[in-house]
């Protein structure tokens, strides 16, 4: 149960370096930017999103580096509801941000608590979950994110006689953990393998609280009907540019852009709760063109989930852009977002996961024609699995995922900027290599090849050292390493001292005849190190 207490000044360690805001530095344009390479569209509500959600922490870890006199000032939260069409990423948008600043989160519904009706327990559970999610780190789960869905589900009709226990009584059992209260932290029950733990451990832990006053809440929903009564409030107020943009023709309005807090009130919430919710964003309904640039997105779950599955059978399958459009064009008409686009996929496609791997098929192309007729296309290719056009439709379907992932590099000039290299030509087939025979991320891939790079790098500094002189990699070296190591799945150090041990001696006498300690190391000393060699002694 929630206990009420007076408010106690905070006491966060935030010298602990390993405490959350303590380095916490994220501005709003860079957690923007990183939504960016995963969500497609909702540009206006990913940069709001992203503006308080980073102001929030920032905002916590300056009150709590105050003095302890200033700590009491007050704290409001930035708590945001989100409106709009299923499958538009409200959800996603969440958990992405979650991820990239390492807080705990925790995902409800709030229907689950419109059927029990018994509004205190669940409500409290959602603050413990935070705890458990943080794996019992009581300063970490304070920075936690909670997440409910279904929101619009507890709005009150208003035509129910007597108590609304189930809605309105839910409203107001979320009050005051969307603000500040303690809430306190009870064990598991007897023979939960987490908790091993001493007696003593145990009675100490079941004394603990959790304070929700940095605790972020965000609530979701579609919220049918509230455009209803957004038009209404608009005629009634007899806006001029209201006749102006219903004017214009083939202009399809999102009356939820201009929806208030007053409108949420007249949905069915209590102005208290509505008030504890000072953000209020609104996601735009996806059109043909945004579902296919989901599916185009080399980061897209979606795709990269489907070609996890075939390689578990030693398939590798590859995506043209007709396919994707063709999913997409079938994704739109459905009207569910992008939630329509994975079923599409898997229909189009569970035929071939549970036949192809019985045969002699080692990779497909996933073309426009067999999303539109699966079993021709299936039949077609058992018929004559050998045949060349097999192998051409797959490369041509490689060189156009390539050219996706290029162009979405090249949209997202940060990705590159990032990157302590330079993404030249061949380093570019090498990172597809990489995302292709991985089937990870975009990002992923990025961060594997940035790796490397730096391990040659390491290497060569570690050479330089070991002898007392100064070695340097071309640049057309390094991507000899990068291939060769990539292809062969070795470590960088194991293939350099495989290959370069034997120039040690060579490059010490040079140095003791003719005092040359600065050597470029080339291609060649890794394809022909004789004839590197006796350049070097040549000259």
């Amino acid at each position: 149960m929630y206990k009420s207490s007076k408010p106690k000044i905070e006491r966060i360690n935030l010298s602990a370096k390993q405490n959350f805001l303590y380095n916490f530095h994220l501005k709003p344009a860079e957690l923007e930017a990183y939504l960016d390479e995963y969500l497609v569209g909702q540009g206006e509500a990913k940069g709001v999103i992203a503006t308080k959600i980073c102001t929030h922490f920032h905002k916590a870890k300056n009150l709590l580096m105050k003095e302890s006199r200033l700590e009491n000032t007050g704290f409001v939260k930035n708590n945001i509801i989100m409106i709009g069409p299923t499958g538009v990423g409200k959800t996603y948008t969440i958990k992405l941000i979650a991820k990239k600043l390492g807080v705990p989160f925790v995902k409800g519904d709030a229907t689950k608590f419109s059927e029990t009706g018994y509004v205190g327990g669940d409500v409290e559970d959602l603050v413990r979950d935070l705890y458990w999610e943080a794996e019992g780190d009581l300063e970490k789960a304070r920075f936690g994110i909670i997440y409910l869905d279904e929101i619009d589900k507890i709005a009150s009709p208003g035509e129910i006689i007597g108590p609304d226990v189930s809605r309105t009584g839910v409203q107001r059992a979320l009050l005051k953990p969307l603000e500040e209260t303690e809430v306190e932290i009870r064990l598991p029950q007897e023979g939960f393998q987490f908790l091993d733990l001493p007696e003593e451990t145990k009675q100490k832990k079941r004394k603990l609280t959790l304070n929700t006053k940095y605790i972020l809440f965000v609530v979701s929903g579609a919220f049918q009907g509230l455009e209803e009564i957004i038009k209404k409030r608009l005629k009634k107020q007899s806006l001029g540019f209201l006749s102006e943009i219903e004017g214009k023709e083939n202009k399809k309005i999102n009356y939820l852009k201009f929806v208030t807090p007053e409108d949420l009130v007249n949905y069915g919430f209590e102005r208290e709760f509505v008030g504890r919710f000072p953000v209020i964003v609104v996601f735009d309904p996806l059109g043909e063109e945004d579902l296919y640039a989901i599916l185009a997105n080399p980061n897209n779950v979606i795709v990269l989930n489907k070609k996890r599955d075939f390689k578990v059978y030693g398939i590798d399958i590859a995506f043209t852009h007709g396919a994707l459009k063709e999913i997409a064009k079938r994704a739109y008409l459905e009207g569910t977002g992008a939630r329509a686009l994975a079923r599409i996929l898997e229909v189009a496609l569970i035929p071939f996961e549970r036949l192809l791997p019985s045969k002699e098929v080692h990779f497909l192309a996933i073309t426009e024609d067999l999303i539109r007729d699966p079993e021709g296309y299936l039949s077609s290719l058992l018929a004559n699995p050998k045949a060349d056009k097999w192998q051409e439709l797959y490369k041509k379907a490689l060189r156009e995922e390539k050219e996706r992932m290029t162009q979405f590099l090249e949209e997202r000039q940060s990705l590159s900027q990032d990157l302590s290299f330079e993404l030249t030509p061949p380093r570019l087939n090498l990172l597809f290599e990489i995302y292709k025979n991985e089937d990870i991320e975009l990002s992923q891939a990025l961060e594997e090849l940035s790796y490397l790079y730096k391990q040659i790098k390491t290497y060569e500094n570690t050479f330089s050292k070991r002898n007392q002189i100064q070695v340097q990699f071309t640049e057309e070296a390094i991507d000899y390493i990068l291939e060769e190591v990539i292809k062969r799945d070795v470590g960088v150090f194991s293939f350099c001292e495989k290959h370069l041990s034997r120039l040690e001696y060579t490059l010490s006498l040079i140095k003791e005849t003719t005092k040359k300690d600065k050597f470029l190391i080339t291609k060649q000393s890794f394809v022909d190190p004789d004839r590197f060699l006796e350049d070097l002694l040549t000259n």
